[in-house]
């Protein structure tokens, strides 16, 4: 009975020094993970991580120990917290160290009842964390579930159906199966999904958050920015997207009387391709049937490529604004064809490239560098004319997948391949090079 009476004392007592609970965590973006906060009442510190040994899980631990050896990494958790606590009032804090990946952030909280806030700094901004406790650490969605309707959608919408035969999807589903029955939050879908899904022969594949909460975004403004008195620049980050727009670029250019335009696409892969169109429709006073954009639908019901002849009979047009965004998967394809506006710029076309040029864009680099509508300076493109789109999961998540790609008006696909420039530079000094030979 005495031992029983100690042994209960023990445990209390070490009850007392350590303390355990599960949160669920959302960020600003909407994403969620599940928490395991312990407290080390005697010392005043604390641990905070999620799923131990998910990253390992994922990574494999060959490939987390040679990162761990070479200081990319310091935790098996995708996301690993430590610090101090403090009892202030009825309010219970944290204060210390949030480790993402290799990636390490100031992060403080306030832990009140049931309720968590909190933030981390990052780029000497606050990201702010809101929270609930949760009864235990059971996965807080039916990931399993989330990754089985993503497959689904995949086999039935991929552009390429031959990618889905590769040895590296075979691998990506092979891992990502053996691991979702443990997944247990938002970040560590992400994690799997980027980590495992390095080697598949497209991208971009991502399972994304779909009811989000809104952060501040800052307004994009279109402008035209002039290089020198003859010279004028539209950046990659202020390209206009819709006619009106590229009708205002054209009415300043003609005003300001530019002979020289660069246009320049580095790092640009996000452009709508009926934005795309409209710019480039703009750039030249030539109609061209370029290519066409096919989808899963296509070559589910079709042997080979269309003809040329047929494209505007099979196939909307990007630049008759038929196109909607979202919906391209629904349909057989679109045509990609160069029809021009009433004021054409009439002078010299300098488009930059890197090795992140991609998408639309590098379809129609191809077109304008063949019909030599313009000089391209940079580097080689990516290779990657694919499209994606955003598939609906379920009412919280989406699929962003793949599922349309070029083929040229002799039947040539760009992926893998990439547009040569005319000037061969490095991507950094293209518009110094440029500038220099006016």
């Amino acid at each position: 009975m005495v031992k029983i009476l100690i042994f209960s004392f023990l445990l209390l007592q070490f009850s007392q020094l350590f303390s355990q609970t599960y949160w669920k965590i959302e960020n600003e973006y909407g994403d969620e993970i599940l928490l395991t906060i312990n407290v080390n009442n005697a010392k005043k510190t604390f641990e905070a991580y999620t799923r131990k040994d998910a990253l390992k899980d994922i990574a494999g631990s060959f490939m987390y120990t040679v990162a761990k050896t070479a200081g990319k990494l310091k935790y098996p958790e995708i996301v690993f917290i430590e610090g101090t606590t403090q009892q202030k009032s009825d309010s219970f804090l944290l204060n210390g160290q949030f480790y993402y990946f290799d990636k390490q952030f100031v992060f403080s909280a306030s832990i009140s009842g049931n309720s968590f806030k909190g933030k981390y700094i990052d780029r000497n901004k606050p990201r702010s964390l809101i929270g609930v406790k949760m009864p235990n650490d059971r996965p807080i969605r039916d990931y399993a579930g989330i990754i089985n309707s993503a497959f689904s959608i995949t086999e039935k919408n991929l552009v390429n159906p031959a990618w889905l035969k590769s040895s590296e999807w075979v691998g990506f589903k092979r891992s990502v199966n053996e691991l979702k029955s443990v997944i247990s939050d938002d970040y560590e879908l992400a994690a799997a999904y980027f980590w495992l899904g390095k080697k598949l022969p497209f991208s971009p594949y991502e399972i994304n958050k779909v009811n989000q909460r809104k952060s501040t975004v800052r307004q994009r403004k279109v402008s035209v920015r002039e290089l020198k008195p003859s010279v004028a620049l539209l950046d990659a980050n202020s390209l206009p997207v819709t006619k009106k727009e590229v009708d205002s670029i054209a009415v300043i250019i003609e005003k300001k009387g530019y002979s020289k335009l660069v246009v320049d696409l580095r790092g640009n892969y996000k452009q709508n391709p009926l934005a795309a169109n409209e710019l480039v429709n703009y750039l030249s006073g030539k109609t061209i049937n370029a290519g066409v954009y096919l989808t899963r639908k296509w070559f589910d019901a079709n042997v080979g490529l269309p003809k040329v002849q047929d494209y505007k009979r099979l196939f909307k047009d990007f630049s008759y604004g038929e196109f909607k965004s979202g919906e391209l998967y629904k349909g057989q394809g679109y045509a990609l064809s160069l029809v021009p506006v009433k004021k054409v710029f009439q002078g010299k076309v300098y488009i930059l490239t890197d090795s992140k040029t991609s998408k639309v864009f590098e379809a129609w680099i191809d077109v304008l560098k063949k019909q030599k509508i313009a000089t391209i300076v940079g580097q080689k493109t990516a290779g990657a004319t694919w499209l994606t789109e955003s598939l609906k999961i379920n009412n919280e998540y989406d699929l962003i997948l793949p599922v349309a790609d070029y083929y040229t008006n002799e039947g040539k696909s760009l992926n893998k391949v990439g547009i040569e420039p005319d000037i061969n530079v490095s991507g950094e000094d293209a518009l110094t090079h440029i500038l220099r030979t006016f």
